[in-house]
């Protein structure tokens, strides 16, 4: 009998570790499993969901303008004015044209030069520094008839004004300020608006 239970008390130990270790196995099994879900999960407030968004300022129009050219012009407005030199720089004894254009929205119209009653009337006044001279009168291009009932003298669409401008043969080297003040009233077939005026600025340089 001591033969034959000696011999079996291996077995049954043999048993009890391979529980044991296949136990011990199914519990790290479960961990690992348990953490690598875990792991997978991206919390709401995470910063990677509020990392905030860069945003790209694009430049304001009046630094797009060429200094060539400066203008009133707004959104929704129903007459915009703009003023321009073909080039910033000049020579002594030269002569360059300045245009003053107008921009007039569908169905509204303004009046044309020196009508009358004058506070009414399209007027354009130069200021120009002792080293330009004015060459003739404004070019304008024949006006059209007003929709009231009057049919007076307007300008309506887009209309162009030029003047030419004489450089000193003696003028000095520098920036010089031409200036240019514009008077209008906006119309259409059924009221007029208060006269504007508007007051645009350039600069030229004589080399």
């Amino acid at each position: 009998m001591n033969d034959l239970s000696f011999k079996r008390q291996p077995v049954f130990c043999t048993r009890d570790a391979l529980t044991l270790i296949c136990v011990c196995c199914c519990l790290l099994t479960i961990s690992g499993c348990e953490q690598a879900s875990e792991q997978k999960v991206i919390p709401e407030s995470s910063t990677v969901a509020d990392q905030p968004q860069k945003e790209t300022s694009l430049p304001r129009a009046s630094q797009q303008v060429s200094q060539t050219v400066v203008s009133d012009r707004v959104e929704g407005q129903q007459v915009s004015v703009l003023l321009e030199v073909p080039h910033q720089r000049v020579k002594p004894g030269t002569s360059f044209p300045l245009t003053v254009k107008f921009e007039i929205a569908p169905l509204w119209e303004i009046r044309a030069l020196d009508e009358q009653p004058a506070n009414v009337a399209t007027q354009l006044k130069l200021e120009l520094s002792e080293v330009f001279q004015t060459q003739d009168d404004w070019q304008a291009p024949p006006p059209g008839r007003s929709l009231s009932s009057d049919s007076h003298p307007v300008y309506s669409g887009q209309v162009e004004f030029k003047k030419m401008i004489q450089v000193s043969k003696d003028a000095p080297p520098g920036e010089y300020k031409i200036s240019s003040q514009v008077q209008y009233q906006a119309c259409d077939e059924f009221r007029c608006l208060s006269p504007t005026k508007v007051k645009l600025k350039l600069t030229v340089r004589i080399e």
